[in-house]
């Protein structure tokens, strides 16, 4: 009956009514073909960004060059079209994706650059989610600009140490192990070398044993947790594998001549409080 009131014709049993009006379909619906869409943009004359500004910024990431990014970012003037649209319903999710692609490349400049892998893709992972939290392009930018110093900053840490290979390999298993079971033995496997030779090469390099840099790591560790978190110190001192409350308080006030209590109370931030 459907087909008779639209063809005013009587239906023949030979005929697939499904793919005829499949075919009827594919007609009025243009397809969204990948090429029409680089003739569109051919016409229009809208062009991206030239990718030399891209590797512009990149370098200077990958070399950690803090005012070099600073002097880049005030003088670089590109039209809103240029870095492309990549939601056409909502500014504010096309803005969001830009960034993220934004932050993937910062991130894998600054490990070029010598920042460790975790740490970078830790850092990617959270600037990803606040950028996910925001509801105004003026925030999103706000959280680009943190995020690319934050970067360069990192990997101008990192350079500035100017560590050899095994010793750069030993911080960064370091780094990732605070909370676990840190040994010699494991780092110099890690690093292909004699316990022994990895010590001398650690205190030559570093200025400090490799138990007082792991102690002072620990300590630091300590410090951001007594000031971003309601965790007991009793909690964080297990959690960063001292022996007693009491040893935590006396290695802590050596490394910053006061206790943990006195240190909480005087970088606490309330607006900043956090707990997992």
């Amino acid at each position: 009956m459907i087909y008779y009131v639209l063809r005013r014709q009587l239906v023949d049993s030979s005929i697939s009514l499904l793919a005829d009006a499949m075919s009827m379909q594919e007609s009025v619906v243009e397809k969204k073909e990948p090429d029409a869409e680089l003739s569109r943009r051919r016409r229009s004359g809208m062009l991206h960004a030239n990718l030399s500004h891209e590797r512009v910024m990149l370098h200077y990431v990958r070399s950690g060059e803090r005012e070099r990014i600073r002097t880049f970012v005030m003088e670089s003037i590109i039209a809103e079209d240029e870095f492309g649209v990549l939601a056409k319903r909502s500014r504010i999710r096309s803005e969001k994706n830009l960034m993220i692609t934004g932050i993937a490349l910062i991130c894998r400049a600054a490990i070029e650059g010598g920042m460790h892998e975790e740490d970078a893709f830790t850092l990617s992972d959270f600037y990803i989610q606040q950028l996910e939290e925001k509801d105004t392009l003026q925030a999103i930018s706000a959280i680009m600009t943190e995020v690319l110093f934050d970067f360069v900053d990192r990997v101008s840490e990192v350079r500035r140490g100017h560590y050899s290979p095994a010793i750069q390999d030993s911080l960064h298993e370091i780094a990732n192990h605070l909370y676990g079971d840190i040994t010699l033995e494991r780092l110099a496997e890690s690093a292909n070398l004699s316990p022994n030779y990895l010590s001398s090469l650690f205190k030559k390099e570093v200025g400090l044993t490799i138990s007082e840099y792991v102690q002072r790591e620990r300590i630091e560790e300590a410090k951001r947790l007594l000031t971003l978190t309601d965790y007991p110190i009793a909690d964080i001192a297990a959690w960063l594998n001292f022996n007693d409350q009491s040893y935590f308080n006396k290695v802590f006030k050596k490394w910053n001549g006061m206790s943990p209590k006195a240190y909480r109370k005087s970088e606490r931030r309330p607006a900043q409080k956090y707990s997992e």
